[in-house]
């Protein structure tokens, strides 16, 4: 596994078993590769939880975002949005194709921009772990994932129209003051306020 001279691609070399070798490339996106990742995102989150695909790819072309595309032959296998704040970085969405899933891609995508960003802090929200949510099991893997990738549990948990979530931490801690500013920065004033996001707890998890 190497990491190119080019800041903005990254290759990997995997071996499959009887399969050869074949080429991962994670670089920021291009214009052939819109549609694709698209209807991934279209496919990963349900429409509660996205925002107009318009609205990510104005981002993009105004600066204010950044996609990294993990692809394979030209055939993209996941993607992963960025809004880079300061000394920190938002990730707002990680998705791998549900063709390729559990193959690795997810947490090669988040080892590559934990190297671009070994600078900063990287922050994520994840749903909080509820004893009587109707997807327990799955809040419980995602955040095993993310903590797997070198993620810790920030000690903040937020509120808003999505329910409780907690924030979660690569590269140093985060207060919830901190947070809100990212997200407001994120979402814009106005989309922020509509959110009603609020911070519900926070605690000095190194006490």
């Amino acid at each position: 596994m190497q990491k190119e001279i080019t800041s903005d691609l990254l290759v990997f070399l995997l071996t499959g078993m009887g399969k050869g070798v074949f080429i991962m490339e994670i670089k920021r996106i291009c214009q052939s590769q819109w549609n694709d990742v698209k209807n991934i995102y279209m496919e990963a989150f349900p429409k509660s939880e996205r925002k107009p695909f318009f609205f990510l790819k104005r981002a993009v072309q105004k600066g204010k975002s950044e996609i990294w595309v993990a692809s394979q032959s030209d055939v993209v296998a996941g993607f992963i949005v960025l809004i880079p704040y300061h000394d920190m970085v938002l990730v707002e969405y990680l998705a791998v194709s549900n063709q390729i899933r559990s193959k690795g891609t997810g947490s090669k995508i988040l080892g590559e921009i934990c190297r671009q960003y070994d600078d900063k802090r990287i922050l994520l929200l994840i749903e909080k772990i509820n004893e009587t949510a109707n997807n327990l099991e799955q809040r419980i893997a995602r955040k095993r994932f993310y903590l797997k990738n070198g993620f810790e549990s920030s000690g903040v948990l937020m509120q808003g129209v999505s329910g409780d979530m907690e924030i979660l931490c690569h590269g140093g801690s985060i207060s919830g003051d901190e947070f809100i500013a990212v997200q407001t920065y994120a979402l814009g004033r106005i989309l922020f306020g509509l959110s009603k996001t609020k911070v519900i707890a926070e605690t000095d998890i190194k006490k």
